[in-house]
């Protein structure tokens, strides 16, 4: 059987050794009809290096900054193949994932696809796996409530984001992947491969793991979606309210950050206080099978 080619997006900015071990983790792959598109995102580390260890079996794209979502929609643009895989410059990939995960969405005719994860924390032995089983289907809703897909796990059919000009959102500073989740999800259905084929490292900056992040995104997404009736009457109403909670929260704390608080220590100290019960409803019903829920909107 003829294996489509897929292109493998991994966009940079730094962390060199880093950026070598994600990249040999996709030449290792026993799937071989890849196309690697590194997109250099204005990094001040020098590439000669990365020329050096892999020579022609890379592409690499270089730009000026632009952060990581216009990056990743630089390589949806250059690349060719018929799939498309996200890699950050900072995960690694299990040398059977695209074998495995290809094979699947041959198969099945799955537009997009994700698969389960392990978190490992950088310099220590601690690791958690994530198993992402339950996001299958439609998940348009889960979008909106908690979705724990991770963007290295996704392997999507270019042809829909092309034809459909679906592409990471530019002008979002966080939640650039939770945006185009949503805007796949809610006309394509999404497969779930079993197994676990991406480490995904874990550093004190990962955004994901602020609160701040987490209410500054959450206000961001309750401003695009209030106006929208359908939408919102498919919410649970303590996730409306969880999300009209965030956004008056975000609010208190620019304005707070803007006269009082400059240190930001102290600033995510009270975002993660003032998070709880939001936070709390969310993970309650992240829980629950949205599979009962009405989309009245699709």
């Amino acid at each position: 059987m003829e294996q489509p080619l897929v292109s493998v997006v991994i966009p940079f900015y730094s962390g060199m050794h880093w950026l070598i071990e994600a990249i040999n983790s996709v030449v290792k792959q026993t799937y071989k009809n890849i196309e690697i598109l590194v997109i250099n995102d204005g990094s001040s580390e020098s590439m000669e290096e990365v020329k050096n260890i892999f020579g022609s079996s890379i592409i690499i794209i270089n730009k000026k900054n632009g952060g990581p979502a216009s990056a990743r929609n630089l390589g949806i643009e250059k690349s060719s193949g018929k799939y498309i895989a996200f890699l950050d410059s900072d995960d690694i990939w299990d040398k059977d994932k695209l074998t495995i995960q290809i094979s699947e969405m041959e198969s099945n005719g799955y537009i997009w696809s994700q698969h389960s994860y392990e978190m490992f924390w950088e310099n220590t032995n601690k690791t958690k796996s994530i198993n992402t089983s339950i996001y299958s289907g439609n998940i348009f809703i889960d979008c909106f409530i908690s979705l724990k897909i991770q963007t290295s796990c996704v392997v999507i059919l270019r042809k829909i984001l092309i034809d459909s000009n679906i592409r990471f959102p530019i002008e979002k500073r966080y939640g650039q992947d939770g945006a185009f989740y949503r805007y796949i999800a809610r006309d394509n259905p999404i497969g779930y491969v079993n197994g676990v084929y991406t480490r995904f490292r874990v550093r004190g900056s990962n955004a994901g793991f602020r609160a701040k992040v987490q209410i500054d995104d959450r206000a961001s997404i309750w401003n695009e979606i209030k106006k929208d009736k359908n939408l919102l009457t498919s919410l649970p109403v303590p996730i409306r309210f969880a999300y009209k909670a965030s956004n008056f929260i975000s609010k208190c704390l620019n304005n707070v950050s803007e006269r009082f608080i400059k240190n930001t220590k102290y600033l995510e100290i009270l975002s993660r206080l003032m998070y709880i019960l939001p936070y709390t409803i969310y993970k309650i019903y992240a829980k629950k099978s949205y599979k009962s829920i009405p989309h009245k909107f699709l």
